[in-house]
């Protein structure tokens, strides 16, 4: 009896953790035109992933600026999302890209 009730508190313990673990984001868009590169901070997923590219894009357009696709890359934690976002702004500033930070207020 005693095993069952561990083996029910095991249970429960994992369960919690793993609702505890949050998917992180960070979104970017180029402007080849302009060589920048916008970008925002990483941040925990809200919501279902297309919201971020959405707000990210609505965001560039009504700041009037002139973008390509815009991309929100997910990781499974914020050490690999920020080790992800660090191998973007290395890799756009060796093809002579500005980086250009910008808030994403992610409210979803």
């Amino acid at each position: 009896m005693l095993t069952k009730l561990f083996a029910g508190f095991a249970l429960i313990a994992a369960s919690s953790q793993a609702a505890l673990a949050t998917d992180w984001q960070y979104c970017l868009a180029p402007s080849q035109a302009e060589h920048k590169v916008y970008m925002s901070d990483a941040f925990p997923v809200r919501g279902t992933l297309d919201d971020a590219d959405t707000a990210f894009e609505l965001m560039l357009d009504q700041a009037g600026l002139r973008h390509d696709i815009v991309q929100c890359p997910r990781a499974d934690d914020e050490r690999s999302i920020v080790m992800m976002q660090q191998y973007a702004i290395s890799f756009s500033h060796g093809n002579g890209n500005t980086i250009v930070h910008l808030p994403l207020e992610v409210t979803r």
